[in-house]
């Protein structure tokens, strides 16, 4: 009897382990969803799926600042005018948005059968080899090589992001 018992004690931990997993990942999604954007010339922040303007200068989490006026002064000096639709996440990280969700992130993605280069929101065709900053190589056949060296193919929708992450991308809908 003492030794069912053990499996069964096992189970349950793995169990509640993936569903604090589950919730911790969704989350940090919902937070990625946080923060100043530039909508209709206007400066507005996004709090748990909620706009209002924005009345002070803000600084996320990684020390990227976000003025009230949409100037941008990156963690690395660098500064940038926010355009419409742009937000800038709260690990100051900045996406297109479109209809209140994220548009693709900067990296590489298999779309149609085609390796994809995603820059400022704007696709490309891959010409070349990637090294994203994790040191994640992309290969413009879709085979990737993680900084770990395990390697995996791109399937078609799947995007890797410039910090090395593998995404599966929202389907576009059709207006």
């Amino acid at each position: 009897m003492k030794k069912q018992l053990i499996p069964t004690k096992l189970a349950v931990i793995a169990l509640a382990a993936s569903l604090s997993l589950v919730s911790l990942t969704a989350a940090e999604h919902e937070a990625t969803h946080d923060g100043p954007m530039m909508k209709d010339g206007k400066m507005m922040v996004m709090k748990d799926g909620k706009s209002m303007m924005m009345k002070e200068d803000m600084t996320m989490t990684d020390g990227t600042k976000v003025m009230k006026d949409g100037n941008v002064t990156m963690k690395d000096g660098q500064t940038m005018m926010l355009k419409d639709g742009q937000m800038v996440s709260m690990d100051g990280k900045v996406h297109m948005m479109k209809d209140g969700k994220m548009t693709m992130h900067d990296g590489a993605m298999m779309k149609d059968g085609k390796m994809m280069v995603m820059k400022d929101g704007k696709s490309m065709m891959m010409k070349d080899d990637m090294t994203m900053t994790d040191g994640t190589k992309v290969m413009k056949d879709g085979n990737v090589t993680m900084k770990d060296g395990q390697t995996m193919m791109l399937k078609d929708g799947q995007m890797v992001s410039m910090d090395g992450k593998v995404h599966k991308m929202a389907k576009e809908t059709k207006e």
